[in-house]
This record gives C-alpha cells, sequence and structure tokens, in this order.
C-alpha cells in the first residue's frame, strides 16, 4: 500500500451529465471517430431508444408485424439480490436481476425504477438520504452513478476505460469509496471520488487487489478486503495519510466478502465463504442460521441490527435476542418476446456449394500463389487458377507457411498420431516430417532465413526448431490461447498475439502484440492501439512485413498497418488500411501488399490502401449423401419423444431419410427389401443420434486434429452445435464433415462470440459501441452462414438488443449468451449455462453455494427460452472409475487429456467428494425443477474445456442419479429437445418416418438405466453407418510415416521463460487454469 495520490481535474475525463444509456456520450465518441451518424445509424438508435423506453417497464418491444408471447411473471425470491435502507428506515432498494426495485421496509410490492440498460447493481443509499450510488455498466465499462431514490436525476460521476466498482458513501454523503483498476497497474485498489466535484483520489496502491470498500462511522478509515484476485484473504482498515491495520484474516481456505463497521465503530459484519458455504460473520462470530448469504454489504440498522440478503430473501437478524425476520417483497415483471421466422436448412440438396471455410491463407513470397487449407486438405492455388490438392488422406492437417524463397510449404498433420511438423518440398513432393516432440506442433512460421521454424504446442508454449539440426528449443512461456507466430526480418524478434490481462480479480484484458527477443526471452507487451485488442488470437496476427518496416493485424475486424522499430517492436500510430470484415492477413515477400479474408473471400490490397481487389477461389464441395435401401432391425427402439420403447421393429432407411417403421418383417417381406442392406440390431437398443449442444470446437480442436469428430461419434453424438468457434475453422468443419472429407458429427457452426472491449477467450470478437463495427460483425456472420450467434461476457446490454433484432430478422437463427435478464426480455432465445463468467463477478442464476432461486426458475419455466446445462463436474467417475480405460478413450482421446481424465477419475474416487456432489446435487435440482415446472434444459458440455464425449455422458447420468428424472426425459434434453431448440425439429431429434436418419446403437438398455448409453456400437449419420472399431481404426495404426521418432526429451528454454513467470502472473497456467 501507498499514500494517496490526487489527480487534479484536468487528468481525468471529467464526469458530466448523460442519459440514461449514456448514448449521447457514445454519440460524440462516434462522430469524432468516423464523423457525423449517417441517418441509418439514427434511426437504429431512434428505435433502440424506443425500445428502452418499453424496458424501463419490464416490456420488450415487438418488431411490427410480429407475433409475440406475453408472460407476466412474478418474483418472490431472487437470486445474488442486493439491498441498501434509506436513513430513516423505512424504504429499501434492492438490486434484483440488475435492476434496481424500490420496496417498504415492511415489505410487500417492490417498484421497479430503472431500466434494464443501465445495468445497475450494488447499490448504496447516502446517509444524507438524496442519493443513490451504484455500478453500472451502461457505457460498456463499470463506473459510478448516483440517481435519486425514486430512479430519476440519474448522473454518471466517474468515467474512462478502467472499470469503477462496489460504491459506498462516506458517513457526511460527500464521497464516495470504490475499487477500480483504472491505475492500470494490474490491481485492484480503492480510490474516492468527490460527489459534487468529481475529484479522484486514489488511498491503495499494492500489488493486493483491494475492492468492496466500506467506511468507519467517523469517516476516518475505509475498511475493504485484500487478497489475490477474487479471493479475499483479510479485511483491511485505511487512513488519510495510508496507515493500515488488519481488521480480520481469513480461515485457511475462505475467502472474504463485503465488509461493514457497525454504527458505534467496535465489529466488523462481513460473508465468509468455503465450500459452498457462505455465513454472515460478525468480528467472527456467524451472525443467523444461513449458509447462503449473498457477497454483499449488509446494512447496520442499529448496533444490533442486521439487513443483509441471503436464501432469496431479504432478512433483518437481532443479534442481541438471535431472531432473524424476512422482509416479502414481489416483484412483477412482464415479457413479451417476438416470435421469428427460422432459418430453413437444405439437408437433401445433392448440389454443389462453394467452399467458405477457407483456413489460414499465406500469399507466396512472389505474390502469385495462395497456400490453405479447405475441406480437410492443403490447397495450392496460383492466383486466377483454380485449386490444386496438395494432400488427400483423411487425417488432419493446418496452419500452412511458405518457406522465403517459395519452394518448401510447412504444414502439421496428425497422420503419425498426433500433430507433427512437415515441409513438403512442392517441387519435388517429397515431405519430411521435421518434428516429433510429444504434444501437438502447429501454427509454423519460417524464419526469414529459412533455417529455423517457429511453433507452438497445445499449452500455448512458442518453440523455435533448427531444421538443420532438430534441436527444439522454447522462447515464450505457455500463453493462453495466443496467436500464430511471425518473426522480424532480422530473425531476432518473434511477435505473438497474446492476452494480457487487467487484474487478477477479472480474467479479462486486452489482445496485445507480444515481442519476444529469440536468444533472451525477453518480452514486450505493446497495445495494438490504446486500450484496443487484435481481433482474434488466431489469423489476425501481428504479421510481420518481410522489409521490417510495419506489422499488420486486424483491429475492429478492419485491417491496419503499424510501423515498428529496429527491434521489432510496435511504434507510432496504427493506420487502417481497409473498412471492410477482415481476417488472416498474409503479406507479399515485397511487402508491398497484403492478402486477407473477407467474408468468405480473398481480397488483396495494397499497404497504402486503396480499394481491395477480389482474388477468386475455384472450389467446391457436395454434401456426402447415402443411396439406396437400408434395413435396421432393432431389438428395441426408443425414438426420442416420451417414456414408451417399441420392440422388434424395422427402422427402414431410403437415401438418408427414414421412411417407415415397421413391425419386424423376415427378409424379403416387402418387395422393395430385396435390394436393400440389413443392419442386425435385434440385440441393440436403437435412440436418435446425441446432440451436444454446447461445445468450442477449436479451443483445441488443432491438437486433437482427425481424433475430435471420431471421438465424439464413437460415444453416440451424431450432432455438434457450436455456440463460439473461429469462424473460418467452424466453417471448414461443418464442409469437411458434410463432404466426408474429414469423419465427424454433423456440425452446426457459428464463429467468434461478439464481445465488448475487454476479452478473454481467443475466438471472441472484441467491439467498441460502434454501429459500423456490429455490421461488419453481423457481415461476417450473414455471408459464413452461422447457425447461432453468440454474445458474449463484456458487451452490453443495449449492444446486445442490436445484435438480437438483426441476427433475427436478417438471419433468422438463435441468440444466446452467459445472461438471462434482461437479454431474455428483448428477445435472446437462451442461455448458453446454469450460470459462468459475468462482467458482475457473481450471477443472478446460481448463488455461489450452488443454488437458484425461484426468479431464474420461473424465467425459464414460464417463457419460451431454454437453458443449457454445463455441469463440468467430474464427481460421478467415482461411481464408474473403469470408464476412463475404455479402449475408445486410450485410442481417440490425445495422450495428454487422457492423462488429465485419467487423474480426474482418481481424483473422484481418492479424495472427499462431499463439496463436489453437493454442487452437481444442486445443479440438478434446478434442471429437474425447470423440466418439471415446464421449461426447456438442453445438456451440453463446454467441451473441451470438459472432458469431450464422457462430459455428456455424466451430465444424463447426473440428471438421473441426482435430478431425479426418468432416463427419457434426461435423453430428450440430449436429442429432442435440442433439435428443436437449434430450429431443425422437423428433421433431427427423433426417429419417425420422414426424419433423417440418425441414430445411435446401444447395447443393454438406457431407457431402464442410464449408464448403458455409453455401450455405443455404432452410429448411423445421413444414412451412413459408422461401426466404433471403423472409427477407432486410423488411430489404432496411423497411416502415413509412423511414430518411431516420437521424443521424450526435455525441451530446453530460453532464460526468459522461466523469469516470466513471476514477471507476469498469467504465463503461470496455474494460475490461469480456473480462469479457463
Amino acid at each position: 500500500m501507498a499514500s494517496l495520490r490526487r489527480l487534479r481535474p484536468q487528468e481525468r475525463l471529467l464526469a458530466r451529465p448523460t442519459s440514461r444509456h449514456g448514448w449521447p456520450r457514445r454519440a460524440r465518441e462516434q462522430e469524432q471517430e468516423e464523423g457525423p451518424l449517417h441517418p441509418q445509424r439514427r434511426s437504429s438508435r431512434l428505435a433502440l431508444l424506443v425500445l428502452t423506453a418499453v424496458l424501463f417497464g419490464g416490456l420488450a418491444a415487438v418488431p411490427s408485424g410480429s407475433s409475440c408471447s406475453t408472460r407476466n411473471l412474478v418474483f418472490h425470491e431472487g437470486t445474488n439480490i442486493a439491498a441498501t435502507v434509506s436513513p430513516d428506515g423505512q424504504t429499501v432498494i434492492m438490486d434484483l436481476q440488475n435492476n434496481l426495485w424500490s420496496l417498504k421496509i415492511s415489505g410487500g410490492k417492490a417498484e421497479k425504477i430503472t431500466d434494464d440498460f443501465q445495468e445497475p447493481s450494488r447499490p448504496h443509499w447516502s446517509p444524507t438520504g438524496e442519493l443513490v450510488a451504484f455500478q453500472s455498466f451502461a457505457t460498456g465499462t463499470f463506473h459510478i452513478w448516483v440517481m435519486k431514490p425514486d430512479g430519476s436525476g440519474l448522473h454518471q460521476l466517474t468515467d474512462g476505460h478502467g472499470d469503477d466498482r462496489d460504491p459506498r458513501f462516506s458517513p457526511d454523503g460527500k464521497r464516495i469509496a470504490f475499487s477500480s483498476d483504472r491505475a492500470f497497474a494490474g490491481s485492484y485498489d480503492i480510490w474516492v471520488v468527490d460527489v459534487a466535484t468529481g475529484e479522484l483520489t486514489q488511498w491503495t496502491s499494492g500489488p493486493a487487489d483491494e475492492f468492496e470498500p466500506s467506511w468507519t462511522p467517523d469517516g476516518k478509515e475505509i475498511v475493504f478486503i485484500s487478497g489475490a484476485g477474487a479471493v479475499g484473504t483479510t479485511i483491511q482498515a485505511m487512513d488519510a495519510s495510508g496507515t493500515a491495520h488488519t481488521l480480520i484474516t481469513a480461515p485457511t481456505g475462505f475467502r472474504l466478502n463485503s465488509p461493514v463497521v457497525s454504527p458505534d465503530g467496535t465489529r466488523v459484519a462481513y460473508e465468509q465463504f468455503a465450500a459452498n458455504k457462505s455465513t454472515l460473520m460478525v468480528s467472527e462470530q456467524q451472525v443467523g442460521t444461513s449458509t447462503d448469504v449473498f457477497p454483499f454489504h449488509a446494512t447496520w440498522l442499529s448496533n444490533d441490527r442486521l439487513l443483509y440478503t441471503a436464501d432469496g430473501k431479504i432478512r433483518v437478524t437481532d443479534l442481541s435476542g438471535g431472531s432473524t425476520d424476512e422482509i416479502a417483497f414481489s416483484a412483477a415483471y412482464r415479457m413479451q418476446r417476438a416470435r421469428y421466422s427460422r432459418k430453413h436448412f437444405d439437408f437433401d440438396s445433392r448440389d454443389s456449394r462453394q467452399a467458405k471455410g477457407i483456413v489460414g491463407p499465406a500469399l507466396s513470397p512472389d505474390g502469385t500463389r495462395v497456400v490453405f487449407q479447405a475441406l480437410n486438405q492443403l490447397w495450392l492455388m496460383k492466383i486466377g487458377e483454380a485449386p490444386q490438392q496438395l494432400t488427400g488422406d483423411s487425417y488432419y492437417k493446418c496452419d500452412p507457411s511458405w518457406s522465403p524463397d517459395g519452394k518448401r510449404i510447412a504444414y502439421s498433420s496428425d497422420k503419425a498420431g498426433t500433430e507433427d511438423l512437415y515441409v513438403l518440398d512442392l517441387e519435388s513432393g517429397d515431405e519430411t516430417r521435421v518434428s516429433s516432440i510429444v504434444g501437438a506442433e502447429v501454427s509454423s512460421a519460417w524464419s526469414p532465413d529459412g533455417s529455423q521454424l517457429a511453433f507452438q504446442d497445445q499449452t500455448g508454449a512458442t518453440f523455435v526448431l533448427d531444421l538443420g539440426t532438430g534441436n527444439v528449443r522454447q522462447v515464450i512461456a505457455s500463453l493462453f490461447a495466443p496467436s500464430k507466430p511471425s518473426w522480424f526480418k532480422d530473425g531476432k524478434t518473434i511477435a505473438v498475439g497474446a492476452l494480457k490481462p487487467y487484474t487478477r480479480r477479472f480474467r479479462e484484458g486486452t489482445s496485445q502484440i507480444l515481442t519476444v527477443d529469440v536468444a533472451s526471452g525477453a518480452l514486450t507487451y505493446t497495445e495494438p492501439s490504446p486500450f484496443k485488442s487484435i481481433s482474434t488470437r488466431g489469423e489476425d496476427g501481428p504479421v510481420y512485413a518481410p522489409d521490417g518496416s510495419a506489422v499488420a493485424f486486424v483491429m475492429e475486424s478492419t485491417l491496419w498497418v503499424r510501423p515498428v522499430d529496429e527491434h521489432g517492436v510496435p511504434t507510432g500510430e496504427a493506420k487502417r488500411i481497409n473498412f471492410e470484415a477482415t481476417d488472416a492477413p498474409s503479406w507479399s515477400g515485397d511487402s508491398k501488399s497484403l492478402l486477407y479474408l473477407s467474408n468468405g473471400e480473398l481480397r488483396m490490397i495494397p499497404r497504402e490502401g486503396g480499394t481491395p481487389a477480389t482474388v477468386g477461389v475455384d472450389l467446391s464441395w457436395t454434401p456426402q449423401m447415402s443411396q439406396g435401401r437400408v434395413i435396421v432391425h432393432a431389438g428395441k427402439l426408443w425414438d426420442g419423444r416420451g417414456p414408451n420403447v417399441r420392440e422388434d421393429v424395422d427402422i427402414v432407411i431410403e437415401g438418408n431419410r427414414i421412411q417407415e417403421i415397421r413391425p419386424h418383417q423376415a427378409t424379403g417381406g416387402d418387395p422393395g427389401d430385396k435390394t436393400a442392406r440389413f443392419i442386425d440390431a435385434s440385440q441393440l437398443t436403437v435412440i436418435p443420434g446425441l446432440w451436444e449442444s454446447h461445445t468450442h470446437e477449436w479451443i483445441s480442436g488443432k491438437f486433437y486434429g482427425a481424433r475430435l469428430g471420431r471421438l465424439w461419434m464413437v460415444y453416440g453424438v451424431t450432432s455438434l452445435n457450436s455456440v463460439g468457434d473461429p469462424v473460418y475453422r467452424a466453417a471448414e468443419t461443418r464442409e469437411a464433415y458434410g463432404s466426408g472429407q474429414r469423419v465427424g458429427p454433423r456440425f452446426f457452426a457459428t464463429g467468434e462470440a461478439i464481445d465488448g472491449e475487454r476479452v478473454f477467450y481467443n475466438f471472441m470478437r472484441p467491439t467498441y459501441g460502434s454501429d459500423e463495427q456490429f455490421e461488419r460483425e453481423i457481415s461476417r456472420a450473414e455471408a459464413l452462414e452461422y447457425d447461432m450467434v453468440k454474445t458474449y461476457v463484456r458487451l452490453r446490454h443495449e449492444d446486445n438488443a442490436r445484435i438480437t433484432q438483426r441476427v433475427h430478422d436478417r438471419m433468422k437463427v438463435w441468440t444466446a449468451s452467459h445472461y438471462m435478464l434482461s437479454p431474455m426480455a428483448y428477445g435472446e432465445d437462451g442461455q448458453t449455462h446454469v450460470s459462468a463468467t459475468t462482467r458482475t463477478g457473481f450471477s443472478y442464476t446460481r448463488s455461489f453455494a450452488g443454488i437458484s432461486y425461484e426468479d431464474m426458475r420461473t424465467v425459464f419455466k414460464r417463457t419460451d427460452a431454454f437453458d443449457i446445462s454445463t455441469t463440468f463436474s467430474s464427481t460421478l467417475y467415482a461411481d464408474d472409475p473403469t470408464m476412463v480405460e475404455d479402449p475408445r478413450l486410450t485410442t481417440l482421446n490425445t495422450p495428454w487429456d487422457q492423462v488429465l481424465l485419467v487423474a480426474k477419475r482418481d481424483a473422484a474416487v481418492s479424495t472427499d467428494q462431499t463439496v463436489a456432489r453437493d454442487s452437481l446435487q444442486k445443479e440438478e435440482d434446478t434442471v429437474a425443477a425447470i423440466r418439471r415446472g415446464g421449461g426447456v434444459i438442453l445438456a451440453g458440455t463446454d467441451s473441451p474445456l470438459d472432458n469431450v464425449a464422457t462430459a455428456l455422458h455424466l451430465n444424463l447420468r447426473a440428471q438421473v442419479r441426482l435430478g431425479g428424472l426418468q432416463p427419457w426425459e434426461a435423453l430428450e434434453s440430449a436429442t429432442s429437445l435440442t433439435a428443436t431448440e437449434v430450429g431443425v425439429g422437423k428433421d433431427l431429434g427423433t426417429v419417425e418416418p420422414g426424419k433423417l436418419a440418425d441414430l445411435a446403437f446401444i447395447a443393454g438398455d438406457p431407457l431402464t438405466t442410464i449408464e448403458d448409453l455409453a455401450n455405443v456400437q455404432g452410429v448411423m449419420k445421413n444414412g451412413r453407418l459408422y461401426t466404433v472399431p471403423e472409427l477407432m481404426l486410423p488411430f489404432v495404426s496411423p497411416g502415413g510415416l509412423q511414430n518411431t521418432l516420437r521424443s521424450q526429451q526435455t525441451v530446453p528454454a530460453a532464460p526468459g521463460v522461466e523469469r516470466s513467470r513471476s514477471t507476469h502472473w498469467w504465463h503461470n497456467p496455474e494460475l490461469m487454469e480456473d480462469h479457463h
């Protein structure tokens, strides 16, 4: 900690009155950057103003001419509600579902006093009673606002790019203490803002995260939480001179929240959390009996009475007598959701289709040829001519890169078991495998002299391979999802796109240009532009110009070029050289031109900018279609609807669709059967092919390679639903699986989720409130035919509303996010988890104790919105320990993920699972309550963040064993219900005449014993049968070069690699693991 630092008024962005939503500020910013608002943008903004006016009453606007459904909801409980009390003790203002509501202290009807786009939370009433302070995300960053107690007189006190949170008035009402990362020093600090003048004073500046402040009654000290990240370990007190002392230290393994001092200054109330239990404490003694106290400041009504929120309620506990009373409330929320027509999927056409999944196009040094990945192969195309296929096997290959002389191409393939590096001589056709270390080697880049290859592995570490000696050396520590490397002209510097988080308390940051000195490992982070990010950390740069003059990258989904110094470090201002959706830039060898992708097309532009030219790619594909008649004799058939099972039936299939389901007939019973192919499943149970409703294939897709699709299928999955992926890789997967060039389930594809100013994952698109950028994002989604659009953690609700409306109107696909209300009030279709990462640091759909209260359950029971359960629990491996030793896993799982899976099993078997079981039980209680209440819950995994395939089976087992659902109910969550919500229920999800022939063949009876579902013997996709041995075969005995050179040696590292783990905490994989 350090002494105070005061900012003069001219050193900060002065607070100024704004509208309820901060729109005037946004409009001014855009006019400064882009000129006066275009009439179309003004119309869009006007439409949003109308929408917001309606949302203020809790009613979503409906597009003209649309039909809609209306639901009048009433909440009597709230998940993670917070409350503050007026100084006269007569009125409570509470945060319920990210809105502020007012009610009498005696309870009763609550009145909504803010609107959904304000996004207020953590309210605190001033001691004078005139104002209420709160944190708001209305402008896309958290800031401190005040308003009158009736919701009028909104005024924004802080501004800028830092997050300002946790406001608390001083005893005289003249100042507000808050926590902030606005110093940009890597941690949260305590700040104070003068309410009248807006003057800011920094109270703390230590390396710890300091947050959730409140004042002592005399106003001389501020008490606050101190710790590492969001884990508060002590309660500190500091005065204006910087003198600090510790008031409370958390017991080992516990976390502290929200301290507040009693009126007489003798005691401190706070929350204490561990092992799924959160209790209210007063000076280290528990108060009340609740074990789900919400993590917000309590209010001292007197020296002996505390008001706080817990168990979905507002409670008051008398410390002297020990009694606890409840302040009952009812909050009416009206939702009116427009119905929209859904996207048409053509599953029967045999017409050829233009390939849009062009991945990693690289321009040759002479600027005349392009190499790229598409349809599971590598292609070489002379500009102006048709592409020529360089590879032809069913293994996965990726990341082609040119040697400086243009004679060779390096790429990665898993044809020897896992991804290795290969060098292909284009003239002779000779190929050499040049790497064989443990793990996956991907993202190759040639050094300027052609003697070395930089590459990365599955941990995000960057290495250099000497092609002459075969020696490998690590140059950058394992990073979270960096972009592919690029060499500076002198061969001494490598650049990658890398995440730099703002603090440990919240995981988000910006995607910056990280340069490393290859010899020493010394690192330099550089923002592409202040407070902005490279668009994605994949193929969007940074990419050095061969002449060493500049670096190119994508920002705001457009192409930028920025000068660099003699060491390759960016310097000076970046220049935007185009205005269309852009990805994957690649330089010509003379550094005069750049090739890039725009909405599925290749484009070329001079480095100074100008009119881009289209580079045509004459490459098409045809869907793989089954032909002829197939008859499946099923011993048992569950059709995906309800509890009934039919026995001894024939499923008659013509081509890719089911024609008839009939009682079993002996061969030749029907004249058409004479030419049919018979499949004997008389000893098996046949069910619809399973759906994985929540996957991100390309978090680890390059590292899994061709194993991934096969692994899903051997566990019965025939349809994958992506809810966020690098779009060109997702499009390539849809086309490769669809054409049969790579084996895998149906792939319903989407691109990068649309995010706000701060990002975490490599495949999130940062946006900055510009309508022009939103149009670019939607144009990419339209052109590449997204099957859904996901919005992410830092996209404010106002912008989310724009995206949702345009996606529904123009693309007719579904949208979803991590948020329930207010997004579902303006039409978002669903939520992708029961709860997950949020920008507030807590969820409005599940408490830290793991409980979802009536407000959350009511929304999903009473509306047409769906929720996806992603359990992230390995505790059920203890019930079936040998599950992880199945040959399907030992063959098709990656070696490194298999090691982790076995470790999960071992922990589940050998350690106390009380807390893990409790967490899973509570999620399944919510799932069952929603399902039994008429709502829709889908089974998902968030794989490969959780284990591929097996996590889905554990999810379904948990629904039955812990949630009490019948097996058929659980199975519907991974079959018919998912197909319906995705918009393909008329074609998929059930086994009935007219539906597509997607089936799973199960040994045993999963309708009686859900564990039998894992006994998959084969699957049928689109009428084509795949047996488990067939799916495993390529990795039982890998083709091509044999794995004789696989090395187990330790790879040496540059001196700066280990040093960086201490100087850059986010380079330590263990510290980043929880954020993943």
